[in-house]
């Protein structure tokens, strides 16, 4: 199953007031038995104002100047962002994130401020949402928290790099793949 994973780095939490600084997208195919990496795309977004807090920039470690460098607009970033969706045909592919609710009402922000049309899929997955029903089904520990690095830890899947926006859609790509494969092997325990 071909799936979009996509994370952003952001200079705080409100889409409205905040930016988006970086935007990783992962395209993969992904079963309960495999996980493919078939392409990849990390873009690096410009400013005039970053509204920056201190606490996002001490979690994403970005050092704006050297950002400033190598980052690009945001309608160019919409471009490229709706560019790797049509070089891969991915109009109707699936999204996947943690907590992707918080990087879509960031891309939302995005768009609106690069005034372009945005070319996502409207379906996502969200790991920390089905982590969430695993622990009510009492498939994972219900006292382990939501947040990637727990989730991660939990699969020993390697949390180094993190906070980079490509880092993380390496690292939930497992997530998601390792959810899948426990899904499968607690259906084939109750058939």
């Amino acid at each position: 199953m071909k799936r979009l994973v996509i994370d952003t780095e952001t200079t705080g939490l409100s889409p409205r007031i905040n930016r988006t600084l970086t935007v990783g997208m992962l395209l993969v195919d992904v079963t309960e038995e495999f996980l493919n990496i078939l392409d990849s795309h990390h873009i690096f977004i410009k400013h005039n104002n970053y509204n920056a807090t201190p606490e996002a920039m001490a979690v994403n470690k970005i050092n704006l100047e050297d950002h400033n460098n190598r980052a690009v607009p945001p309608q160019d970033a919409c471009c490229e962002i709706n560019n790797f969706i049509e070089k891969h045909n991915l109009s109707s592919t699936p999204l996947v994130g943690h907590n992707i609710s918080f990087d879509k009402g960031f891309l939302g922000a995005l768009f609106e401020r690069g005034s372009t049309e945005q070319r996502f899929h409207w379906q996502s997955f969200d790991t920390m949402h089905i982590w969430n029903s695993l622990k009510r089904a009492g498939s994972v520990p219900y006292h382990l928290r939501a947040n990637l690095q727990t989730v991660a830890g939990f699969f020993e899947i390697d949390y180094a790099g993190a906070h980079d926006a490509l880092a993380d859609c390496h690292i939930t790509a497992q997530v998601y793949h390792r959810m899948l494969e426990l899904i499968r092997k607690k259906d084939s325990q109750v058939s």
